[in-house]
């Protein structure tokens, strides 16, 4: 766990957490706090994909 920014630093390219519990994509001198992500117990990523392309596919109007 990262005590400070200067801790945060030497850990580029990582997911880290604060102290206060905020988590942080770091990536060189970039700091992107992570405000949502996917549920554990969701659905897998290519199970998600494949429902939005069977949703637009029913959904399509047609010319």
């Amino acid at each position: 766990m990262a005590k400070n920014k200067s801790d945060m630093k030497m850990q580029n390219g990582q997911v880290i957490t604060a102290e206060d519990g905020k988590q942080y994509f770091v990536c060189g001198k970039n700091y992107i706090e992570i405000s949502e992500h996917f549920a554990q117990d969701g659905k897998p990523l290519g199970d998600l994909i494949e429902d939005v392309i069977l949703y637009t596919a029913d959904h399509r109007i047609s010319a």
